[in-house]
């Protein structure tokens, strides 16, 4: 994000930033308004609603009650009890009676009831005195497949088929009817009740100018909806079907046909049917869209003020910068003589000013002198590193008379002595590797080579105890080290593992890439380095890394580690050299970490120019 800005010119960046924060926090404003006005239009829909439908629960709940109430002394007179039961010497005129006695029940309390039925446990059907003609079948209807509850049942919006009546849409109300004398059930009350009622209820409960309420039953049947052609239809049936019920107690926005509504639900106690309201959102955000206006309006009213001011603030916090900046240019083109307009005062620019001819004073005095002062330290420096290396190297290098050892080599030989003819010759080999300080660098093969005749020597000197294994991978053996790495620590090894056990010890020698650098690794199985000592040698090798000029180790019995690793040290830099691990009674291993870099054909055709 940084970068991006970087590409454009300051006042730009400001302006654009300044101009963008100044929206994003007025449509942040308006956003948050729109979001707080919708949930209070939802809240006052909630409130209304939840008032309505509360009066509409309790005056449908009443209704039902006083309806199962009225039945209660009906169905314990003697005759109705006798039917119910079965009782065999009810006559034609008995029938006839408790038939008008149903008849007289409706027409005394409830003018909406379009039918009243008795059903007996055995599937009797009795009918009030108007539907009965003949054998009528009352089979058909929803509430004679219903089996007998104990509790009242509300069948939804249905058609009856019975004479008189037929095709006109009911609800049916089934109570209990229990046995006077035993107190058990004998069967069921069935009343056909016509909407009338529930209609005017809920025709008298408005919601705004268009709002209208709805009825379902449990399985989503519509008891009661303004259009009569949806009674008693599934709602996903009918248009209705893309709105989506709520819970109870919970109002959503939806859309119906393409406008915006809100939708709540309560449910009937009595019945667990739901009643749902629905109204325009328009017509309940009358207040919201005023406050959205007036909104909409501030925005713009700001957004116009911010582009007309944003650039005329920006321009005096730039302006300074830009000239600075210029100043700077000049210092970078090499005139150290520019000055920035400087006025006293606190304001920061101009105290940036002040700093900025002060840094080009000073710069234009000391960048020459400084210059030549680093040069020169410089250069020291890499004398003295020069220096020291090349010391360490003839340290590590003497000069010895392989010659001589030649001599001997040819002496043994007249005398038939293999063993003097093989430790002098190796010997000499070893001595005059050693001579040859030019090459400073050589090939990881080359070093190997010259360790293996001294490991020979070794083998001489012990021959049937001491033990030495080279595996390293040929993948290696371009690799370049200095000169005399690893032959001064097996020659360490033999000193201080081998040669105390009576050469009854092992050395081996391997190799490892670890990421961009090759690891070298000396393991012997001597007693290992006690912890002082190791401790000192750590401490040692520490100085070392931190002062490469430090040449205190020289006079220590550690000579060959402490010169290897200042050797690796000077010539590859920090991170690579020695690092020792010893185990008490088991033995040591001392790694050597150099950087992985292969001869190339060139180096490899001057070397083998130089041997030529």
């Amino acid at each position: 994000m940084k970068s991006i800005w970087m590409r454009f010119p300051i006042k730009a960046s400001m302006v654009v930033l300044f101009m963008g924060i100044s929206l994003a926090s007025i449509l942040l404003m308006g956003i948050i308004s729109h979001i707080n006005y919708s949930n209070a239009v939802k809240q006052d829909f909630h409130t209304v609603t939840d008032e309505a439908t509360k009066r509409l629960n309790h005056h449908i709940e009443f209704y039902f009650v006083q309806l199962s109430k009225t039945t209660k002394t009906l169905m314990n007179t003697t005759l109705i009890q006798s039917w119910f039961e079965g009782s065999p010497d009810l006559t034609i005129f008995d029938l006839q009676e408790i038939e008008e006695q149903l008849r007289r029940h409706v027409a005394l309390n409830f003018n909406e009831v379009a039918g009243i039925f008795l059903k007996s446990m055995d599937g009797r059907t009795l009918a009030m005195r108007t539907f009965y003609f003949g054998n009528a079948d009352f089979k058909r209807e929803p509430w004679f497949s219903v089996p007998f509850s104990e509790q009242r049942v509300l069948i939804p919006t249905h058609t009856i088929t019975y004479p008189k009546e037929n095709g006109m849409s009911v609800i049916s109300m089934i109570n209990p009817v229990y046995s006077i004398t035993s107190l058990k059930p004998v069967g069921s009350i069935i009343m056909d009740l016509s909407l009338a009622e529930i209609e005017s209820t809920l025709e008298r409960s408005k919601l705004g100018e268009t709002g209208q309420f709805l009825m379902l039953s449990q399985d989503d049947t519509i008891v009661y909806h303004p259009v009569k052609d949806w009674l008693g239809r599934k709602l996903s049936d009918t248009p209705l079907g893309e709105i989506s019920i709520p819970e109870a107690g919970v109002v959503s926005i939806q859309r119906y046909k393409g406008e915006k509504i809100l939708v709540s639900t309560s449910s009937l106690k009595v019945s667990g049917w739901k009643i749902v309201a629905i109204v325009p959102f328009d017509e309940m955000a009358s207040g919201y869209y005023t406050a959205r206006n007036a909104t909409i309006i501030a925005f713009f009213l700001i957004a116009i003020m911010v582009i007309l001011l944003v650039p005329w603030v920006s321009n005096i916090f730039v302006t300074p910068v830009l000239h600075l900046k210029s100043k700077m240019d000049k210092v970078f083109q090499g005139d150290y003589e520019t000055r920035a307009v400087y006025h006293q005062g606190s304001n920061e620019f101009q105290k940036l000013n002040y700093s900025f001819n002060k840094m080009v004073e000073q710069l234009n005095d000391q960048l020459n002198t400084i210059s030549n002062l680093k040069l020169q330290e410089i250069h020291a420096r890499l004398r003295q590193k020069e220096a020291y290396i090349q010391a360490l190297q003839n340290q590590i290098n003497p000069h010895l008379l392989y010659n001589s050892l030649d001599v001997i080599k040819s002496i043994g030989y007249l005398h038939n002595d293999e063993l003097v003819v093989s430790m002098a010759g190796n010997l000499a080999d070893v001595y005059r590797y050693t001579a040859k300080i030019s090459d400073k660098e050589v090939t990881l093969k080359e070093e190997l080579a010259i360790l293996e005749k001294y490991l020979e020597i070794t083998h001489i000197r012990f021959p049937k105890k001491f033990q030495s294994r080279i595996a390293v991978n040929p993948k290696f053996h371009d690799c370049l080290l200095i000169k005399l790495t690893i032959q001064p620590i097996v020659e360490n090894a033999i000193k201080y593992a081998v040669e105390p056990r009576g050469g009854n010890a092992s050395i081996i020698v391997s190799a490892y890439n670890d990421s961009d650098d090759l690891v070298i690794e000396i393991a012997d199985n001597g007693e290992g380095i006690p912890e002082t000592k190791q401790r000192e040698i750590t401490e040692q090798l520490e100085r070392i890394m931190q002062n490469g000029n430090n040449q205190d180790y020289i006079r220590t019995d550690s000579l060959g580690l402490a010169n290897v690793h200042t050797r690796l040290l000077l010539k590859y830099g920090e991170g690579y050299g020695l690092v020792i691990s010893t185990f008490q009674g088991r033995g040591t291993v001392v790694s050597i970490r150099i950087p992985m870099r292969f001869q190339t054909k060139s180096e490899l055709q001057l070397r083998n120019q130089r041997i030529v």
